[in-house]
């Protein structure tokens, strides 16, 4: 299949899954009902969740930092905090563009080699998912007779994902230490199998191992464990502003055990494919508040889009402008250049 077909084919399923979702979350709401329980808050909650917001974009991009360290040490908090918001606000027109978009940026801005870049993005997801099954652990341990009621197979598909995640971790680990060992057992393999693009394909390689140099310092999974932790705590937290702002941490308990369970299932969500994680992470926030919590639906899906509301209008109104400055800035560097 060519490429701008199967392009073109991927965003149309990408698209077709959002309106599912959407539909499924919004169809017979009443839609005055559900704008009035969103506005109901007041704007000192948005200032509150949006600053959490922003500090689990700056903790993200230190987590990022520590893994560019070894090959972009020119690389500060600013600019991958800025390349992190281009990469979230592009999710939003063109799901996981963004992950190939934030290296464009840090190669724009700070010259970055890209091939190093995409390795690190690789760790960064199988540590995302890592942890969102830790997670999903403390919240079997806060909730697991409802949660194992209404979705049976979570627990154990979070075990065995775990395990893949742990097996992943470890096999990139000794790949970054015996990367000259890695490619000559590869590179015959390569040849056989490519050989016009062979001496290309094994350059992209070495690059891209480069890219996992962090994983060979001890210090890094210390840090790379603590950024985690507080990144997501930073969303449990921004979960729980929101039951406040709301008025719903009071009507119906919601506390920090209930957040961090809410975090958890909802984060499922952002793993469909659909733009910006619309309908699919309404659905796998607002269906949990009504299974476990007993919120009426109209209530628990103004939740969720609140939710998804800020993150997302946060990460456009500084991701935007910072694309279009950077690719101005871009275009004028390559025209002086030819000039």
């Amino acid at each position: 299949m060519k490429k701008p077909l199967k392009t073109l084919l991927q965003y149309a399923v990408s698209l077709g899954l959002m309106s599912f979702f959407l539909y499924w979350a919004f169809a017979d709401q009443d839609l005055s009902q559900l704008w009035k329980s969103i506005t109901g808050i007041s704007l000192l909650w948005v200032g509150l969740i949006t600053l959490i917001t922003l500090g689990t974009l700056v903790v993200r991009a230190w987590r990022w930092n520590v893994l560019l360290r070894p090959f972009a040490p020119q690389v500060g908090l600013v600019d991958s905090s800025l390349a992190l918001a281009i990469c979230y606000a592009s999710n939003v027109a063109i799901p996981r563009s963004g992950e190939v978009l934030r290296t464009v940026s840090l190669k724009w801005t700070r010259q970055a080699p890209i091939s190093p870049m995409l390795a690190t993005v690789v760790v960064e997801r199988i540590i995302d998912l890592f942890m969102l099954i830790v997670f999903i652990g403390l919240a079997l341990l806060v909730q697991r007779g409802p949660i194992n009621e209404a979705y049976p197979s979570l627990e154990v598909a979070s075990l065995a994902v775990m395990g893949l995640c742990v097996v992943a971790l470890i096999g990139l680990g000794i790949i970054s230490i015996y990367r000259d060992r890695a490619l000559a057992v590869l590179s015959p393999w390569i040849e056989r199998l490519f050989p016009p693009l062979a001496e290309r394909i094994i350059d992209l390689l070495h690059t891209f191992i480069t890219g996992l140099e962090s994983l060979q310092n001890p210090l890094a999974y210390a840090q790379l464990a603590l950024s985690s932790l507080l990144l997501n705590t930073g969303y449990v937290l921004i979960i729980y502003a929101t039951f406040g702002g709301m008025g719903l941490a009071e009507a119906f308990q919601l506390g920090l055990p209930a957040s961090l369970v809410i975090m958890a299932i909802s984060s499922l969500g952002v793993i469909v494919p659909t733009p910006g994680g619309m309908g699919s992470y309404h659905i796998a926030f607002a269906l949990p508040l009504q299974q476990l919590y007993h919120l009426p639906e109209t209530q628990a899906l103004a939740c969720a889009t609140l939710a998804h509301a800020l993150a997302t209008l946060t990460y456009i109104a500084i991701g935007a402008p910072a694309l279009l400055y950077q690719w101005l800035q871009q275009r004028r560097t390559s025209g002086a250049v030819e000039c």
